[in-house]
């Protein structure tokens, strides 16, 4: 497949901008073509915060903006229940169990990931976006095209304030790769 399209979701505060950038800068680092369009509420925290992403492996870009996307990933249980109308059939999605239930009968490739908990246990819970960035890597390199943890490292030493930080979400994005490739889940691993 040549082009993927993501939507990512959660409340303000919880790093889904960051995590768009981050892939972006990855996708660009791979020379890939990326197109993305970040959106969020006007609260300073607490409100609805979201990101559309389209990468594609060809010299045609499209419009980040898509009511199918390919892939989601929500950390909160607000932004999944607002923001999965964007899905298409049987879309991949990577849900952080730590704050979202699983739905039942979904249509939906579903890969449960507790984020938030991860971070929290690696050391900052402002990592969990960086768990759900590997995560998501995972996904697209598994399933569209290849896209390596390497590009996801170029983006947080280029993005995030701090070499602290830095090397923190480094190793939450190691973290959210291997617990996809180890889950042995086929509905993640099968190609398209």
């Amino acid at each position: 497949m040549e082009k993927v399209r993501i939507i990512t979701g959660g409340s303000g505060g919880q790093g889904i901008l960051t995590l768009g950038k981050v892939i972006s800068y990855a996708a660009m680092h791979q020379k890939l073509q990326v197109s993305c369009l970040p959106s969020y509420g006007a609260e300073m925290r607490g409100g609805y915060v979201y990101c559309t992403i389209v990468i594609s492996s060809s010299d045609k870009i499209s419009s980040p903006v898509s009511s199918e996307t390919d892939i989601g990933v929500f950390m909160n249980e607000q932004s999944f229940k607002m923001l999965r109308g964007y899905l298409k059939k049987d879309a991949h999605l990577i849900l952080n169990s730590s704050l979202i239930k699983k739905p039942g009968s979904s249509g939906y490739k579903i890969a449960e990931i507790p984020a938030s908990e991860t971070a929290e246990k690696e050391g900052s819970i402002k990592t969990a976006n960086m768990v759900a960035a590997g995560a998501l890597a995972y996904v697209i390199n598994a399933n569209f095209f290849p896209f390596t943890r390497t590009g996801l490292y170029y983006s947080a030493d280029k993005i995030l304030p701090s070499k602290e930080l830095a090397a923190l979400s480094k190793k939450s994005i190691e973290t959210g790769w291997d617990m996809l490739q180890s889950s042995g889940n086929n509905d993640i691993h099968r190609k398209d």
